[in-house]
């Protein structure tokens, strides 16, 4: 992985309520989202504003639903880990894309 990267990794199965949405914006332009997400998004949220000032993770309202999780999100920022084992949904795989996408495009600096 490079020095800065973010990605999923397996976890045991939970069941969690989901009653948000995040949309990720780069430079305040919708790159990926809105999805489904658990309240626990807003850990995510502020790992990326801790990170890159030019992502925000948007987060909304929704109707609850109850999903799997069976991944563990994760962070690395300038060779710093800075969210490990975060439980999540598979459906934040593009949320992982998108960002590798912009740190490969446009580093962090």
């Amino acid at each position: 992985m490079s020095d800065s990267s973010a990605w999923l990794s397996d976890r045991s199965k939970t069941v969690e309520g989901h009653n948000m949405t995040c949309a990720l914006y780069f430079n305040d332009n919708l790159v990926w989202g809105p999805m489904s997400c658990h309240n626990n998004t807003t850990t995510i949220q502020s790992a990326l504003r801790q990170a890159d000032k030019r992502m925000e993770l948007r987060l909304g309202t929704k109707d609850k639903t109850v999903e799997g999780h069976t991944k563990s999100f994760n962070i690395k920022y300038k060779g710093k880990n800075i969210l490990e084992d975060h439980s999540c949904h598979n459906n934040l795989e593009g949320l992982v894309v998108a960002i590798n996408s912009i740190w490969i495009a446009a580093p962090p600096q």
